[in-house]
């Protein structure tokens, strides 16, 4: 049996962490977002959360292109530009877990039945390339706020910040009955369970975009084929308890 791996940077931190969450809460968290007035979408941003491990605010800036091939086929990466990510550095996202890629086909669906910010040409299913993959209830973009922050080494940073979108989440969570719930549960929910099945810092790293003392995330090769299988067999072992309707 695999040993569990500690995830380095979430160590000897006095922040209260988000919980990770289990099955049976993740279940929850699924449910409430399917009794939504808007469920395609809600369910699709909570498997961006918890099987890509996407911030709040990258789930909001992410574009059709970005996640549809020209032919209209989905794709099985992302890349998020630097100026919305952390680090401040571009990063890959990845798409392999069935449950997230039936979500976001389900969305698409709508967007394209329900003519969302459409396109004339038949290329990205008719979507506009560059409209944003989640719409707000009123069919448009959620805004941003640029915000400021003091990083590690003392200096002022800004960041861009969806308050929006991590507020009806946040509430989901609440819902859900999930103690001390944020969007970040999604993360570290998805790392703990990685760790836990014996995935490497090396693939971590990738997944979670972090840097690590003695590798950097801009040197290290993915390992497609790895990330492909830890991805696709991340919720298989509760795969009945996953599944939910939406009404």
């Amino acid at each position: 049996m695999p040993r569990p791996r500690a995830i380095r940077r979430l160590r000897g931190s006095s922040k209260k962490k988000a919980p990770v969450l289990t099955p049976k809460q993740l279940k929850g968290l699924l449910f409430v977002a399917g009794q939504t007035r808007n469920p395609e979408r809600n369910t699709l941003i909570v498997w961006l959360l918890f099987a890509a491990g996407f911030r709040i605010t990258e789930v909001a800036v992410i574009e059709i292109k970005d996640v549809l091939w020209k032919s209209g086929k989905l794709k099985n990466n992302v890349i998020i530009p630097a100026k919305y990510c952390k680090n401040n550095k571009a990063g890959h996202v990845f798409f392999h877990h069935k449950k997230l890629l039936a979500a976001l086909e389900s969305y698409i669906k709508y967007r394209v039945d329900n003519r969302l910010m459409m396109d004339d040409g038949d290329n990205y299913r008719g979507l506009r390339k560059d409209s944003k993959v989640i719409l707000s209830e009123n069919k448009r973009p959620y805004s941003l706020k640029q915000k400021k922050r003091t990083n590690k080494e003392g200096k002022e940073e800004i960041y861009w910040a969806c308050d929006t979108l991590q507020t009806m989440a946040t509430k989901w969570g609440r819902e859900a009955g999930i103690e001390r719930f944020t969007t970040h549960s999604g993360r570290r929910t998805m790392a703990t369970r990685v760790a836990r099945s014996g995935g490497n810092d090396e693939l971590l790293c990738m997944l979670l975009r972090h840097e690590s003392d003695t590798m950097p995330y801009e040197y290290i090769d993915a390992d497609v084929a790895g990330i492909r299988r830890t991805l696709e067999a991340l919720y298989t072992i509760d795969e009945d308890e996953l599944d939910t309707e939406v009404v």
